[in-house]
């Protein structure tokens, strides 16, 4: 078996089901990290054109892409069984949607009882957490990923899988602006503005969220902006914004520990 996306080789991972191969490991390992793909797996390349002769020479039994990226790929299907998960759609909430699709994954690899698992260790996770969190939490909160330049960030609102999840942890998103597909927007930092009293959640990146901290740090508009005197700002692990049932489930604990202790959420 072959998955040629990120969220698919997570949903994979987290079944316990590891491919022979997937797409692009080093962005896997950047951007997903967990779970983690053991050394033995090949990477077939790009997301967008793998390697057609070396899936050729390892005869998988079945690929696995998303829809977006069966474009011009119809030759794959000469090498292998080729499934193409939907993407999804606007009725279903992203936390219903990679549930769904981790259940999907579990029956046609005969892997049910793993998946039924993996979502009600998270289901479990999300009360948990939020029977902890929502009676302290008052304030909105901003989900961002800060751009190096020091002007600028990726923000998350409720149609962003970590979006919905915050939402399902009793969290209120600040942001109520338009979105991709993805429910990600690019915004001037001076946005963060608009709701004075809100907190600020973003995810560290290393050397790329470190780069813009230190341009921050000279910003008089990040200075002034409300949150950021009040020092209401906290620092998550990255996680993949458009993951799969681990990666919510990283979200969901590093959310709980992180907040559970901050004295400041009440508005």
């Amino acid at each position: 078996m072959v998955s040629l996306d990120l969220l698919v080789t997570e949903q994979l991972m987290t079944l316990g089901a590891v491919p022979l191969a997937c797409a692009n490991i080093p962005l896997y390992q950047r951007l997903v990290a967990m779970p983690a793909l053991p050394p033995q797996v090949v990477d077939v390349g790009p997301l967008q054109e793998p390697n057609r002769e070396l899936l050729q020479a390892l005869r998988p039994d079945l690929i696995i892409g998303m829809a977006w990226q069966s474009f011009r790929q119809d030759a794959l299907r000469e090498i292998s069984a080729v499934a193409w998960l939907p993407a999804i759609d606007r009725g279903t909430s992203p936390f219903d949607y990679i549930r769904q699709q981790l259940t999907g994954l579990g029956a046609r690899l005969g892997r049910q009882d793993q998946a039924l698992a993996a979502n009600g260790v998270l289901d479990a996770a999300v009360a948990a957490a939020r029977a902890g969190l929502a009676p302290d939490i008052r304030r909105p909160v901003y989900l961002v990923r800060l751009v190096e330049d020091g002007r600028h960030a990726a923000i998350f609102g409720t149609r962003s899988m970590i979006g919905d999840v915050a939402g399902h942890l009793g969290l209120v998103n600040a942001w109520t602006g338009r979105g991709n597909g993805s429910g990600v927007a690019a915004i001037g930092i001076e946005e963060l503005a608009r709701v004075p009293e809100a907190l600020i959640i973003h995810f560290d990146r290393g050397a790329e969220t470190r780069r813009a901290l230190a341009r921050l740090a000279d910003s008089p508009l990040w200075r002034a902006l409300p949150s950021v005197r009040a020092g209401r700002i906290v620092s998550l692990p990255v996680v993949h914004p458009s993951g799969g049932v681990t990666s919510a489930l990283r979200f969901v604990r590093d959310v709980e520990t992180a907040l559970k202790s901050r004295t400041d959420l009440h508005g």
